[in-house]
């Protein structure tokens, strides 16, 4: 089946339409639009949900999600925006609890790795404001999942990052986080996953197997970049592109934090939650029988 999925965020609005099974994904049209949530923000993105669900259609979509991070739950945005989504037919906005995000993107890394993958894995997502942590075996609904606010926009805050943010900065980031993260105590596997949108450009800068100092190197290499450059040198678009030293600084502190190497790793957002609902499903009825 096609679907399709708009991500409302702080900072941009993602769109993408890829094609599911039941174990395998192709991603056929995703982009980005860097827009600030907000009530001023109401009529670009009232406009981007029209005309995103208008082009998911015409290009075959069976269905269209729209959800939004939860920071904005509750929010007037949120609100007013329920009533464009209903307007053109795809139902309110839904809003993933925490532990919903973290289990969609655990099935969004490991069902389509299939059977590549050992007996436990655990797939980290990194966020916004979070960063979720989700433990159990590939393709099945994990059996421990966690969370810490240390996401890429939050250490950005709390560390009071310049742009581009000073060496002291990242340390100070990197050293608050992986305190955060050790307090978790997850149980053992035998991969790590780190889920972000900007995780093809994490293992260009880190490599495809992650510790503290491929991490911090990783950092070194982007020294002195602004936004706008980093923006230039990958072709992500700015709003994006500021997170990429909290989202590295979150693979420094998952690596340090648990004491572990970590793998860059990417989760489609329709499949993942699709997969999700899917297993949900087949466990609901199970209780029911």
């Amino acid at each position: 089946m096609i679907l399709g999925a708009i991500e409302i965020s702080l900072r941009s609005t993602r769109f993408s339409i890829s094609e599911v099974s039941g174990r395998s994904v192709t991603r056929i049209v995703e982009r980005s639009h860097g827009v600030t949530t907000g009530v001023e923000g109401l009529d670009r993105i009232s406009a981007l949900i029209m005309s995103e669900v208008e082009f998911a259609r015409d290009q075959g979509a069976d269905r269209v999600e729209v959800t939004a991070v939860p920071t904005l739950r509750g929010s007037r945005l949120v609100r007013l925006l329920d009533r464009v989504t209903d307007a053109v037919g795809v139902g309110q906005i839904r809003i993933p609890t925490r532990r919903d995000w973290s289990a969609a993107c655990f099935l969004g890394v490991t069902v389509p790795a299939g059977d590549s993958l050992p007996d436990r894995v655990a797939v980290a997502a990194i966020g916004e404001t979070a960063i979720g942590f989700a433990v159990g075996a590939p393709g099945e609904i994990p059996d421990w999942i966690g969370s810490r606010p240390v996401g890429a926009s939050t250490m950005t805050r709390k560390a009071r990052f310049q742009d581009p943010p000073r060496p002291g900065q990242l340390e100070a980031a990197i050293i608050g986080a992986s305190r955060g993260i050790a307090s978790m105590y997850p149980p053992e596997s035998d991969r790590v996953f780190v889920v972000s949108h900007l995780a093809p450009v994490v293992e260009r800068l880190c490599g495809p197997r992650i510790g503290p100092e491929e991490a911090r190197k990783g950092l070194d290499s982007i020294l002195g970049q602004t936004s706008e450059d980093i923006s230039a040198w990958f072709g992500a678009e700015p709003a994006l592109s500021r997170h990429l030293p909290g989202i590295i600084v979150g693979h420094a502190a998952l690596a340090e934090g648990l004491g572990v190497r970590v793998e860059p790793a990417m989760s489609d957002l329709a499949a993942s939650r699709h997969w999700l609902a899917e297993r949900e499903g087949l466990v609901a009825g199970q209780g029911q029988a």
